[in-house]
């Protein structure tokens, strides 16, 4: 224990403790059998404008590279450089470096994280760009230049362009500079306000050209939660949702060549996807209808309905924000850390929110930057729930991941800070 203390103060723990994160990455990663899903096809075809299977990103990385093990090693350099970065941004900002950095660096390799980095989806890349944007934020604030502000602005696109549900991120980003705008009367507006816009505009665009893929969302939706119960299943039937003979009865999925072409003509299939069974037992009727008021009618039941609605968040929290195993996404990772490190969602809750009050009390400022991240969270989260009918605990990955990451920035900024007027390095905590 004597020798770990005299380690931990010495110049060559950081770059010590970013090798072995590194090594613990690559063991669990690198040279393992790949798993590819029916997902995966459409990650693998990049289209910039038209029909879209998947938002930008993804694709995009992935059409630099021809084979899977260069995706994999793709993933796992992006993931091994988001959460090296984030960690030395965070331990640089704190009077305790080297115990948060430890503390990141640990939650970047714990299995929940770097267990997708062997799967050719968007969990892994949508994690390590939320990682790099929290990470390009801290940077920003410490230090405002056109290259931080450029790492910035690249970040956040990447982050928004990942799923639908990251858009969340511009929105949230942009309210600031609204604000500013509409208190000035129009006459504050900055270049970065204006290339975030045009971003918004490119995620719009790929709202409307991943209109497939959203609609057959949407069917797993309705067959999971609408079809099922009763009162909800009234209510949308008042609401023009067509009606059809075993329709309550449709579970599971079907073959491709059992969708009828003329659903397939209102709702053309994603490569890879099966079709719900519910596609088919509800016929070209219900998939116009789907694509024409699916989502729209469903928005409008969440927002009369905050009670449901709120059951429905509260009753995957444990099974999402702390999955007890792995079982929902089989993967064959190489040795990783203990489980247990990622620690319950409530514990870092708790950490938060007491975090947030100590923050509040220093800063009004500082407050809300960590409000407005805290602010994403809930909003990513809570539409992932709401708008995912299957695979809830790998859709919210990036949500639990947030949880512990946001609560670390949190106790960062309500611990003492580094001497504001000389460069904490590796003798700090023996000098603070």
């Amino acid at each position: 224990m004597h020798r770990l203390r005299q380690l931990m103060r010495t110049s060559t723990f950081t770059p010590l403790a970013i090798f072995l994160s590194l090594a613990l990455r690559a063991v669990a990663s690198l040279d393992r059998p790949i798993a590819r899903f029916p997902d995966t096809t459409g990650y693998e075809t990049f289209q910039f404008l038209g029909d879209i299977d998947r938002f930008w990103a993804v694709p995009f990385l992935y059409a630099l590279v021809d084979t899977d093990v260069g995706r994999i090693t793709l993933q796992t350099v992006i993931a091994a450089t988001a959460w090296s970065w984030c960690a030395l941004i965070l331990s640089r900002m704190s009077r305790y470096p080297r115990a948060v950095l430890s503390t990141v660096l640990l939650l970047g390799v714990s299995p929940q994280v770097v267990r997708y980095d062997l799967a050719l989806l968007s969990e892994s890349l949508g994690i390590s760009f939320f990682v790099l944007t929290i990470a390009a934020s801290l940077n920003m604030r410490k230090n405002t230049n056109p290259i931080s502000i450029s790492v910035w602005l690249a970040s956040v696109t990447l982050c928004a362009y990942t799923r639908p549900v990251h858009l969340w991120v511009l929105l949230i980003v942009l309210a600031s500079p609204f604000i500013a705008f509409i208190a000035s009367r129009g006459r504050k507006v900055s270049l970065t306000t204006l290339i975030l816009l045009v971003v918004l505009v490119g995620g719009v665009l790929q709202l409307q050209g991943n209109s497939s893929t959203s609609a057959l969302n949407f069917y797993t939706v309705l067959q999971e939660r609408v079809i099922t119960n009763d009162t909800r299943f009234a209510w949308f039937a008042q609401q023009g949702m067509p009606l059809s003979e075993g329709m309550r009865d449709a579970t599971g999925y079907d073959y491709i060549d059992q969708l009828p072409s003329e659903v397939s003509a209102v709702i053309p299939l994603p490569d890879g996807q099966v079709p719900p069974t519910l596609m088919r037992v509800g016929g070209a009727p219900l998939a116009q209808w789907v694509h024409d008021n699916g989502w729209r009618t469903y928005v409008r039941y969440v927002l009369t309905h905050p009670t449901d609605t709120f059951s429905r968040l509260t009753s995957l929290t444990n099974a999402t924000l702390s999955p007890p195993n792995d079982d929902f996404l089989p993967l064959e990772n190489g040795p990783m850390i203990p489980r247990v490190l990622f620690g319950s969602w409530e514990l870092w809750s708790i950490i938060t929110i007491g975090a947030l009050l100590l923050v509040f009390l220093k800063s009004r400022k500082d407050f809300l930057f960590l409000a407005s991240m805290c602010l994403t969270l809930v909003a990513m989260y809570a539409t992932t729930l709401l708008t995912s009918g299957i695979e809830h605990p790998r859709h919210s990955v990036t949500s639990a991941v947030a949880v512990r990451l946001i609560a670390i920035v949190a106790l960062v900024y309500a611990l003492p800070r580094a001497t504001q007027n000389r460069e904490l390095d590796e003798h700090a905590d023996e000098r603070g």
